[in-house]
């Protein structure tokens, strides 16, 4: 019912929205001006102003209202042993990405700013459905349910663990997954997954998403290190062999490409905001055979124009040779 009647607000929203766009604009042509002070000519603005208003209040209200129902909807796994056997994708994150990063609406066909017809286009989709939506082709994919919440995130399928016993859960859970989704961070729990899923993965089944800054991720670096360390003198290593891989040297935070841009760019892509904006999931890295590290930038910075078309062909382009490498994985269950 609530998806329902958000996708219903959604609709008529934007039907409602555009229609007082329109309007507004169409009294700024030239053949109104002459009737620019008369009663009809107020009305007539005054009514289309009201009509946008109105309508992106109910556009942007029936998108809460759809994430909720999903919320309602979220696929939960009973039992962690329903997996075996089954190809699927772990994604593990810190629990602190959730509110708000990952619950947050995407907005990437904003760019940091854009014509205000546009906002009735973006997608109903919360950042973390948009990461499943990116991989979701390659099996089921699956993540460690937030400890106390009421309702999980809209995305990926929820699994529950005891808090005081998770560890050996995750292991093995990692050990059969089809790929790792781990999202960077310097928590104690995210860097203990991190170095378990280096001890029992072979490389290229390892993804680490950015969706931190360069100055979390340097936090999450060096407590890798320091965990790796730790784990390699006092516990055992891969079952295969007893030994601890090589630990991967991560790659630096690549900067902006272009930090600074020439004027008639700024005044292209509508003021400097749009200089500023960057996308929720920054980048990623992906694993050689070797472990050989490289970080896949998403940087608006690069692009003349930003617009819906050129972020959508940014991320696809850059995810390409990963999604490739991802494909050709054989099954592991």
């Amino acid at each position: 019912m609530l998806i329902c009647a958000g996708w219903t607000l959604r609709i008529t929203g934007m039907v409602l929205g555009l229609l007082g766009f329109l309007v507004f604009k169409s009294s700024f042509e030239s053949d109104h001006w002459n009737s620019i002070g008369s009663t009809p000519w107020w009305w007539r603005l005054l009514g289309a102003v009201v009509a946008f208003a109105a309508g992106l209040t109910a556009f942007l209200t029936g998108r809460f209202v759809v994430v909720r129902g999903k919320q309602h909807t979220a696929d939960i796994v009973g039992s962690v042993d329903r997996l075996a056997g089954t190809t699927y994708l772990l994604y593990l994150r810190p629990f602190a990405n959730d509110y708000p990063d990952m619950a947050s609406l995407n907005n990437d066909v904003q760019g940091g700013g854009a014509n205000l017809e546009t906002l009735f286009f973006i997608s109903g989709l919360t950042q973390e459905e948009a990461l499943v939506r990116r991989f979701q082709h390659l099996g089921r994919i699956v993540a460690i349910g937030r400890p106390g919440e009421d309702l999980p995130l809209p995305g990926a399928a929820r699994a529950y663990l005891p808090l005081n016993d998770w560890q050996d859960t995750v292991s093995d859970l990692i050990a059969s997954a089809h790929v790792v989704l781990l999202s960077a961070g310097p928590g104690a729990g995210t860097v203990w997954e991190f170095t378990e899923a280096v001890r029992l993965l072979p490389p290229t089944r390892l993804l680490l998403l950015a969706y931190c800054d360069a100055a979390a991720y340097n936090l999450f670096r060096e407590a890798v290190d320091e965990e790796y360390t730790r784990r390699s003198r006092t516990e055992p290593g891969a079952p295969q062999t007893g030994l601890w891989p090589p630990l991967p040297d991560l790659p630096d935070y690549p900067l902006p490409a272009r930090p600074q841009r020439p004027r008639w760019q700024v005044a292209l892509n509508g003021g400097r905001k749009r200089l500023r904006w960057d996308f929720v999931l920054k980048g990623l890295v992906a694993f050689g055979p070797t472990w050989k590290a490289t970080f896949v930038r998403f940087d608006p910075t690069t692009l003349p124009l930003v617009s819906i078309w050129t972020l959508h062909r940014l991320v696809k382009r850059q995810l390409r040779p990963i999604t490739e490498q991802l494909m050709a994985l054989n099954p592991r269950n």
